[in-house]
């Protein structure tokens, strides 16, 4: 009978099923925490505390900001740190104590204060999972488990959404804030079950675990680093999400206007039907990407955008707005997978994929902040349609960018991706696949 070769020198076990599980928890549950209350919150200022879209604005992009400037220096610790998902559970503990904070206290100053240091918080939380992603399943199985953790954490967004929906609309807007906060326990949870040991250290920050010790190694990493590439890449994202943050944004304020009462149910409505049409699109993203290449992909997600944006204005209604988040699914699916998978090639092996994934969360997060503060301005004095016609414009500018500049990032040359450095070695082609593995692909 034919075995599996034997583990290289100085590996570990592969990663236990319960470590795989509690990944699978804090993709569910992190991401809806990491943002507080997310768009509610916009409903809340809009509606509760009658504040107008200049101020909602103002508010969103400040906090935005202080979020982005820690971007980078966030995935830098990620980076250097060895307990990533502990990180997580700290910052998960912080933002809870926020939202206490702005439901007893909801004046502006507390709002301003407590949504920065949850933008703040939030940003350890993506580069953690993604890192902690890789450091377990190796990058041989990165694409299948980024696709999936997309999917799963869309999954974790309707039961969010579902959830704070109902609880705003039964027990008013104040109980929105502590049903996330109940969220949040579960969340941290699932952070302290995942095994230290399971998590390769060097892998996980996009290390070759074979080289990135050696000398000659450096030159390599240097030249990778400041790859052409990876500028161009950024800078879509970027305009990107300049284009993409402040729809949501207006539309919520546009249903928290016009739909009274129910503008907390219509809202969690769309995003739900958001999540429910990224839950497929990020599976299959994920399944497609070890085969096809990674720019044609990505294309259709940055193609999508203006699209959306000029269909709002032909859409007046909270249910004909909302349900153009059926585009938002689409996009979303595509940006949160591909970014993430195309970065990883582009800082193969240099030992900074946290710290350029944390430069991009930067430069999506201050194309957000800026999204919200122009378009909540340009609304404020021009109205929501000229509003909307700006961001489709700046998408259609991303989406040329892209297609223009953006050169394709996944090398077909490159023989089979790494696994995990503390995996065992690949087995024969006639030895069945290792049961551990398997689970972390959808």
């Amino acid at each position: 009978m034919t075995t599996a070769a034997p583990p290289a020198a100085g590996t570990a076990p592969a990663p236990s099923p319960r470590s795989l599980r509690a990944l699978d928890a804090l993709a569910f549950f992190a991401p809806d925490i990491q943002g507080g209350v997310g768009p509610f919150l916009i409903v809340f200022m809009a509606g509760t505390l009658a504040w107008d879209p200049q101020r909602i604005g103002t508010v969103m992009f400040v906090s935005a900001l202080v979020g982005l400037v820690v971007q980078a220096p966030a995935g830098a610790l990620i980076d250097s740190v060895r307990n990533k998902p502990r990180w997580i559970a700290g910052a998960i503990a912080l933002i809870a104590v926020c939202l206490v904070v702005m439901a007893n206290w909801p004046g502006y100053g507390v709002i301003l204060a407590g949504q920065s240091l949850i933008g703040a918080a939030g940003t350890l939380v993506a580069p953690a999972i993604a890192a902690t992603s890789l450091g377990m399943v190796g990058r041989a199985g990165l694409d299948a488990r980024v696709g999936r953790n997309a999917a799963i954490t869309a999954a974790g967004t309707v039961l969010w959404a579902l959830g704070t929906g109902w609880v705003g609309h039964v027990f008013g807007p104040h109980a929105m804030f502590f049903y996330a906060v109940a969220m949040a326990l579960p969340t941290v949870a699932a952070a302290m079950l995942i095994r230290q040991r399971d998590v390769d250290p060097r892998l996980a920050r996009g290390a070759d675990p074979r080289t990135d010790a050696a000398p000659h190694s450096a030159a390599p990493a240097a030249a990778r680093w400041y790859d052409r590439r990876l500028f161009v890449l950024l800078v879509c994202a970027f305009l990107f999400h300049l284009a993409n943050a402040a729809m949501l944004t207006l539309v919520a304020q546009k249903v928290g206007t016009r739909a009274g009462t129910s503008a907390t149910l219509w809202l969690s409505a769309g995003v739900i039907v958001t999540q429910l049409v990224t839950i497929p699109i990020a599976l299959a993203v994920g399944r497609w990407a070890p085969r096809l290449p990674r720019k044609p992909i990505f294309l259709a997600g940055f193609a999508v955008l203006p699209l959306r944006g000029l269909l709002y204005l032909l859409a007046d209604s909270p249910a004909a707005l909302l349900s153009l988040q059926v585009l938002d699914g689409i996009g979303a699916g595509i940006f949160g997978v591909m970014l993430t998978l195309m970065i990883g090639d582009l800082t193969r092996g240099s030992g900074h994929f946290n710290l350029a994934l944390g430069i991009g969360a930067a430069c999506v997060g201050l194309g957000a902040a800026l999204s919200n503060l122009v378009a909540g301005t340009v609304a404020h004095l021009a109205g929501y349609g000229t509003a909307f016609i700006l961001l489709a414009g700046i998408a259609a500018c991303a989406l040329t960018l892209f297609a223009v500049a953006m050169p394709e990032t996944r090398d077909r040359r490159r023989a089979p991706a790494d696994a995990p450095a503390n995996a065992p070695a690949p087995a024969p082609a006639d030895a069945p696949a290792d049961p551990a593995l398997t689970t972390a692909a959808p």
